[in-house]
C-alpha cells in the first residue's frame, strides 16, 4: 500500500471514530457497563494515547499529548484509579480529530524506515500505523457495544 493511501485510510477511520464519539450522550461516557473494566471516556483517551505514545517517538519527535494523558489512559489503567482530573470528552474528541494531521506531518516519508526497536513484532513505522488502525477499530467496537448496553437500560 502506498504511503498516501495508508494516511488516507488512517484519516477515514479516524473521521468515523470522531463522528461516532460525537453521537454519545455525555451522561453515559463515564459509566462502566457490567462486564467491562473501563468507560467510553477511557477508551477514547486510550486510542489517542496509543498513537501518541509510539508514532512521534518513532520519528524522534516529542509526544503531542500531556504526560497526564499517558498516566490516565495506558493499557491496564482504569478510571476507578484516576486521581488527576481527566480531559473532557469534548477535549479528547477535538484532539482525536486533529491527531491524524499531526501524525501524517511527522511521519510522511518515513513509513518504510525500520523502527529503532521492534514494536509487537512490527519492524517499520508503516507496520505500526496498520497496527494502530486495527487497535483503534477494536476499541471502537468496544465503545459501540458499551453505548448500546448503557442506552438499553
Amino acid at each position: 500500500m502506498r504511503e498516501e493511501q495508508l494516511f488516507e485510510q488512517m484519516k477515514l477511520w479516524r473521521n468515523w471514530t470522531v463522528d461516532y464519539l460525537r453521537t454519545i450522550p455525555t451522561e453515559i461516557v463515564d459509566k462502566i457497563p457490567h462486564g467491562h473494566n473501563n468507560s467510553i471516556h477511557w477508551n477514547a483517551g486510550h486510542i489517542l494515547v496509543g498513537w501518541d505514545n509510539t508514532m512521534f517517538p518513532a520519528v524522534n519527535e516529542k509526544r503531542q499529548m500531556p504526560l497526564t494523558y499517558h498516566l490516565l489512559f495506558p493499557s491496564g489503567s482504569k478510571p476507578e484509579n484516576w486521581s488527576d482530573e481527566q480531559p473532557s470528552m469534548v477535549e479528547l474528541i477535538k484532539q482525536l480529530d486533529e491527531q491524524p494531521i499531526q501524525i501524517e506531518q511527522a511521519c510522511k516519508g518515513h513509513l518504510d524506515e525500520p523502527l529503532k526497536e521492534s514494536f509487537l513484532g512490527m519492524k517499520t513505522l508503516g507496520d505500526m500505523v496498520m497496527f494502530h488502525m486495527n487497535h483503534e477499530n477494536l476499541h471502537m467496537g468496544i465503545i459501540k457495544s458499551m453505548r448500546q448496553l448503557l442506552l438499553s437500560k
